[in-house]
């Protein structure tokens, strides 16, 4: 894949691998925000109504788990930038001001969970979104339950910015149930 062609200031998309560089930061802070809960208040919740830490990471497994899934599928190559969309997700998913609802298939589906297999659920699923991401043909098009019409290219920065997103939650978590 040519990353001239993918690679535009006005989609505010980053080279392929800068983008998998990024994704390899962003899950190192990610961890160290988990390392610093405990087994107890990684499943507390900091308010009535609210994810506990440790259903916010289930969440995120559950949406890299669908996301591999989704670059397994076959693509139709298209006739647009394959960055299109970067700058929509980012300002969607990094505007920290908007809830969102997500969807069923991507719901924490316990109350408690165990720290370590909670984390180590987590990898796997980082560890397989970048296996299949560097087999995948990133220029094409699928289509996917949450979002349409997309290309795999914009799927990967999906993850970098719903990571991110879900990364300052945590933080927020954090200090809610540290106090």
């Amino acid at each position: 894949m040519n990353n001239s062609k993918i690679t535009n200031m006005q989609t505010g998309a980053l080279p392929k691998e800068e983008l998998l560089a990024s994704l390899k930061n962003m899950v190192l802070e990610l961890m160290q925000v988990l390392n610093g809960f405990d087994g107890q208040n990684i499943n507390t919740a900091p308010f009535e109504g609210s994810w506990t830490a440790a259903q916010v990471v289930d969440h995120i497994t559950r949406s890299n788990m669908s996301i591999t899934k989704a670059f397994t599928l076959k693509g139709a190559m298209l006739n647009r930038d394959p960055a299109e969309r970067v700058l929509e997700l980012k300002n969607i998913f990094l505007n920290f001001n908007t809830r969102f609802q997500s969807p069923d298939f991507i719901l924490p589906t316990q109350e408690v969970y165990d720290k370590k297999m909670l984390i180590a659920l987590l990898n796997r699923s980082v560890d397989r979104i970048r296996e299949v991401s560097c087999q995948a043909n990133l220029s094409e098009m699928i289509n996917h339950p949450a979002f349409g019409d997309i290309t795999k290219f914009e799927i990967l920065h999906f993850v970098l910015f719903h990571t991110q997103r879900h990364i300052h939650q945590l933080k927020k978590i954090f200090r809610a149930v540290s106090d």
